[in-house]
């Protein structure tokens, strides 16, 4: 399939992410306007980054491309309305080549109401390879039921097994029964050595902390 075919078969993504992202296209509307944008600017935006994706397909991860675009075209709106809508102020301490690495967040983003904007600043991020990071989580862990992926998922962001059976409220030997069990459905030949090793790795953004930026 050409690009050209897949950029018009994926048209609705544009539209979809921004549903989801802003919780309807009314609330869209709504927010691009109080950000000096306008709802056309958010769907241009998409569609701009939808190319791009659509340039770069490998038809051997079809299954997974819907879901790979869905997450990608929202963080690339969310980062464009967040960058181009408000203005912040950066201490002096942060030299040029630092400030142009910034990503900011606006905890207020999903809000309807007049409520003053947070604006936090995080470290780079690579937009794609996050979203792929977490459509392979999915993938490895859709054998899983909802608590076994819960467990699993709490194992990889650094939880230790006491404050996952606190968590959960159950005891510790439950937990790790739980969790092995989990991993061999995974991976039949799994072995209880290094347990976060993969986990730790492919949700490793978890561990990023955000850190307030004055405004």
């Amino acid at each position: 399939m050409t690009p050209e075919k897949l950029f018009e078969e994926k048209q609705h993504l544009v539209f979809a992410a921004i549903k989801q992202q802003f919780n309807s296209h009314a609330n869209a509307e709504q927010i691009a306007k109080k950000n000096y944008m306008d709802f056309d600017d958010l769907v241009q935006i998409g569609r701009i980054k939808l190319w791009e994706l659509c340039l770069n397909y490998d038809p051997e991860k079809e299954s997974t491309f819907n879901a790979y675009v869905m997450m990608t075209l929202k963080w690339k709106i969310r980062n464009e309305v967040h960058t181009k809508g408000m203005t912040i102020k950066i201490p002096r301490s942060v030299d040029y080549e630092e400030r142009n690495t910034l990503c900011f967040h606006s905890i207020d983003l999903h809000t309807e109401d007049d409520t003053e904007n947070d604006f936090f600043a995080v470290s780079p991020i690579n937009v794609e390879e996050e979203a792929l990071l977490s459509v392979e989580f999915e993938e490895v862990t859709s054998v899983l039921g909802e608590k076994e992926k819960s467990i699993i998922l709490h194992v990889g962001e650094g939880y230790t097994t006491r404050e996952i059976a606190r968590k959960f409220e159950m005891g510790e030997s439950t937990v790790k029964k739980k969790k092995n069990a989990a991993f061999l459905k995974i991976n039949p030949n799994y072995k209880p050595l290094n347990l976060r090793s993969f986990f730790l790795g492919k949700r490793s953004f978890k561990g990023n902390r955000q850190q307030p930026l004055a405004i």
